[in-house]
């Protein structure tokens, strides 16, 4: 039987529920799977059939699992959003074009330090600090922290940001961004971050975090992105080409094998 803290003020359902949750978030539990029974789960928790039902319906109401008279309870396919890792911004865009809706929840605007990674990438230590909440049907996407140089952009509220991109406002502000370096990694969750994504903590996922500049080669913004499990990045490989020399190298690769030759010659 599989210990559950009776004495604090979570639901045993509750309890249920996350662990379940994150079996069928690191695949432990595929599209497809059949969960054990009622009685199973039962005795595998200790509990009653009344907490396991409980924990069962959330999870068929979070559309994890799908239940069936006589045939169990199966873990559904996790949802899949599509993102193109190698475009800067137009993440509106790209949910549109599927047939979704971005909503965004502003957490925190302020003006801070930014963080000593950030210092670096706007080369300033006046900055502001905005964190979202980006979500596509109801469903959590994207928990984004983003710094924002002061310089560049000495005022900004929420309202400036309501019903628009950021990089929407920036061309409004007269500032045109174009692009820069992107860096994808795996993380584990934070108790903060499996928060707002709305997943256990630890659970994995994809960071993206780099730089943005605008066309002048500014640097508009720095930003970390924790992606929810469901996010799928999508990268186009372009096979490598053979090294091609130039002329110019060619000639100077030529002059340098007659410098030998001549050099060599006259030691003979």
């Amino acid at each position: 039987m599989e210990d559950l803290d009776r004495t604090g003020a979570e639901p045993l359902y509750t309890q249920i529920v996350e662990r379940i949750r994150k079996m069928i978030f690191d695949g432990s539990y595929v599209a497809g799977a059949v969960l054990p029974s009622e009685q199973k789960l039962q005795e595998q928790y200790g509990v009653a059939r009344s907490v396991v039902r409980q924990a069962l319906e959330v999870l068929a109401s979070e559309r994890l699992v799908a239940r069936h008279r006589g045939r169990g309870t199966t873990v559904l396919p996790l949802p899949r959003h599509h993102r193109q890792a190698g475009r800067a911004g137009g993440l509106s865009q790209q949910i549109a074009s599927a047939g979704g809706e971005l909503r965004t929840r502003i957490i925190d605007l302020t003006r801070q330090r930014p963080t000593e990674r950030a210092v670096d990438d706007l080369a300033t230590d006046d900055a502001w600090r905005l964190e979202r909440l980006r979500s596509v049907d109801g469903e959590a996407l994207v928990h984004m922290v983003t710094w924002i140089p002061r310089e560049l952009f000495p005022s900004l509220s929420e309202k400036d940001l309501e019903g628009g991109s950021l990089h929407d406002w920036m061309r409004s502000s007269g500032v045109e961004p174009e692009g820069g370096p992107r860096q994808l990694r795996a993380v584990a969750a934070t108790r903060e971050t499996a928060g707002f994504l709305g997943v256990p903590e630890g659970t994995p996922l994809t960071l993206l975090e780099g730089i943005t500049r605008d066309t002048r080669g500014r640097v508009v913004e720095s930003f970390t992105a924790w992606h929810h499990p469901s996010t799928v990045f999508d990268l186009d490989a372009l096979a490598a080409a053979p090294t091609q020399l130039d002329e110019q190298r060619i000639s100077e690769l030529l002059s340098e094998l007659q410098g030998l030759l001549l050099r060599d010659r006259g030691r003979l």
